[in-house]
């Protein structure tokens, strides 16, 4: 999948800047062409406004200028006049470097003078020729030049594009493999989780499913036993089912999470109390691992979050906190309001998280090889981080042999 979406990736990248630059080159061309044609054609009028002179000649074009003007005037190198007399007969002509046989200069001339033709200049497609005329008094002036000129500079631009157009396609494709392992990168990233996700909890629901099945074996061969005698198996069935259960709501609140359709309404809620009350929850589990908890947390601090969902991030901080703290030492729970922020951080003693493992930490189903023999899913920091995270507040970790390892969330004053 990951290979299909970097090729499709490339593919529409390519395709719509490869259309962009066919645009844009298009354009050269056709800008190309019309100024060629539009020259063409202002130079042979100059040549039509310059004066003949006494000998009935046409001087060329470097010998007369329009004077008293800046720039010298417009002119073709290659081109035929004609003079017509008032009848329509051909008075003169004078060749610039080009000649044009006399049936094809009549049939030209024929088309120019055609009653129908109103045009003071145009195209002869058939002959590739462009003509412009002017009318006196006396006679009738035609000028005739070649327009394969300007069809040769067209189809070198089109050559000199396309030469672009090959090299652009290599940039753009070297580009947009370089932009793709970019673009994928995160879904990637995604696809991966999702799938160790699945793995994990696969390997998870199996366990309980595993007993379950064995205990309902076990009492498939006791068909005639009471249902007293087969207690254990009942009791044994329940705890698993309830394990499933567990983890099926926990991976259910993340999967909403991430969705975006787990919304919560947000209320100010008094964080103190929650943290207070959670602390008192967990007193005699901690009793009786010799585990003392001392609590400094400030009166009537008030946070913008869901109830429940703080009371479950408390407990499951504390939580943590218990089952890796050292026996006869000592967890530390302080809730205090910093200016505009409340900073709520539990720390205990225990051993200490690598920095390898605090980079996923707080990943689903990631549990530090130190931590496998504790009884858990890998799930509640997880859940955690979404807690703080839909109330707005940032969740993190730090580790070390001198202070303990610490659990700090931050949340906004309202």
């Amino acid at each position: 999948m990951i290979k299909r979406l970097r090729r499709n990736i490339i593919f529409v990248n390519m395709l719509l800047v490869g259309t962009v630059i066919v645009m844009i080159f298009t354009a050269v061309c056709i800008n190309n062409y019309s100024s060629g044609i539009n020259s063409l054609e202002h130079g042979l009028n100059q040549v039509l406004d310059r004066r003949i002179d006494d000998n009935n000649d046409f001087p060329p074009p470097n010998e007369l200028g329009n004077k008293g003007k800046k720039e010298q005037p417009l002119q073709p190198n290659y081109y035929v006049i004609v003079e017509l007399n008032s009848d329509g007969e051909i008075k003169n002509t004078i060749n610039h470097n080009a000649t044009i046989d006399s049936d094809t200069l009549n049939s030209c001339i024929k088309i120019v003078t055609d009653s129908d033709n109103k045009k003071q200049s145009g195209q002869i497609s058939e002959y590739n020729l462009m003509y412009a005329q002017k009318n006196d008094f006396q006679s009738k002036k035609i000028a005739f030049a070649d327009t394969n000129s300007v069809y040769s500079s067209l189809m070198q631009t089109i050559l000199v594009c396309l030469g672009l157009f090959a090299a652009s396609l290599v940039i753009i494709f070297l580009i947009s493999l370089a932009m793709s392992d970019l673009a994928i990168k995160p879904v990637k990233e995604a696809w991966e989780k999702q799938k160790q996700f699945v793995a994990d909890a696969s390997h998870e629901l199996k366990t309980p499913l595993t007993v379950i099945l064995a205990n309902n074996n076990i009492m498939m061969t006791h068909k005639n036993a009471l249902v007293a005698d087969e207690s254990k198996w009942l009791e044994s069935t329940e705890e698993e089912a309830n394990h499933m259960k567990s983890l099926i709501d926990q991976m259910l609140f993340l999967a909403k999470s991430d969705a975006g359709s787990n919304n919560v309404e947000l209320s100010n809620i008094c964080i103190s109390d929650i943290i207070e009350g959670a602390s008192l929850n967990f007193e005699p589990i901690a009793f009786d691992k010799g585990i003392e908890i001392i609590s400094d947390i400030e009166h009537d601090i008030t946070v913008k979050g869901n109830e429940t969902q703080l009371n479950q991030l408390a407990h499951i901080l504390i939580d943590n906190a218990v089952k890796y703290a050292e026996k006869n030492s000592a967890i530390n729970i302080t809730l205090l309001k910093y200016g505009e922020s409340v900073k709520f951080s539990i720390n205990n003693k225990g051993n200490v998280i690598e920095a390898d493992d605090l980079k996923h930490i707080f990943d689903r189903f990631y549990r530090a090889e130190k931590s496998r023999t504790t009884k858990g899913y890998g799930l509640g920091l997880a859940i955690a981080k979404s807690i703080v995270e839909s109330s707005n507040g940032k969740l993190c970790v730090e580790s070390n042999a001198e202070v303990g390892t610490t659990f700090t969330s931050v949340f906004k004053t309202n």
